[in-house]
């Protein structure tokens, strides 16, 4: 909703009373206010899972040299993320994490340093999706540019089905194809790969429903490569 304010009220930020109801917030330059949403507090076990590693990670930064600590600023200067095309460096514990959390999903143990290799190869095409009705098998295949394969790794997340491809996918329908195990990060093989997601998050899909897949590439010492991600329809058999 738009808002107009006159002096000496010039904008508003924030909840306008201590009680839940609206929010004011600028957008574009324009005054604008919403309903007041609670915040969602996950306590699945999954969710329990990734805040325990999380933890976990966040107190072996705390633990390494600040000698380390200084060549995960380098690396994460040299590997900037983008916000709106935009490029930004991420803090040097968020590179640490976004590392390490990967390694302990796939049961690695924490690197004190960051990966001295980089991410060579990365996927081009996800297609074939399929589910077998009455299982949690799920398989997809994936064609990419690694040349060789060996000791690289594939990050692989799913989202629940879809009504239609109109609907675009946000990065928080995404979630690991096995939650924290390590069937969610699985080996690289040979061009195209047929990947086969055994225990599945979600089983209820049908004939022409769609869903988002996206797979990330590893590089041996996780190097974090370039993500890709399809919405395909799904064929049950």
């Amino acid at each position: 909703m738009k808002l107009g304010l006159t002096f000496p009220v010039e904008s508003i930020h924030g909840a306008m009373s201590k009680q839940p109801g609206i929010v004011g917030f600028e957008y574009r330059g324009i005054q604008c206010a919403r309903k007041w949403v609670a915040p969602t507090n996950p306590n699945s076990l999954n969710q329990s899972a990734i805040r325990n590693l999380l933890a976990q990670c966040a107190q072996a930064f705390q633990e390494i040299t600040l000698e380390n600590k200084s060549s995960w600023a380098a690396y994460a200067a040299l590997h900037p993320r983008h916000f709106l095309t935009k490029p930004f460096t991420i803090p040097e514990i968020s590179a640490f994490v976004s590392v390490n959390i990967y390694r302990l999903i796939a049961g690695e143990a924490i690197s004190d340093t960051p990966p001295t290799d980089t991410c060579d190869f990365l996927a081009t095409n996800i297609e074939t999706l399929g589910y077998v009705s009455g299982t949690t098998t799920l398989s997809f295949i994936v064609t990419h540019t690694a040349a060789v394969v060996t000791n690289k790794h594939w990050g692989l997340y799913i989202t629940r089905s879809m009504p239609s491809a109109v609907r675009k996918v946000r990065k928080n329908d995404y979630v690991l194809a096995d939650g924290v195990a390590a069937g969610s990060i699985i080996d690289v093989t040979v061009t195209p790969q047929t990947i086969e997601i055994l225990t599945p998050r979600f089983m209820d899909w049908v004939d022409d429903d769609f869903m988002g897949i996206k797979v990330v590439p590893f590089s041996p010492l996780f190097d974090i490569g370039t993500l890709y991600e399809e919405l395909l329809q799904v064929t049950v058999t």
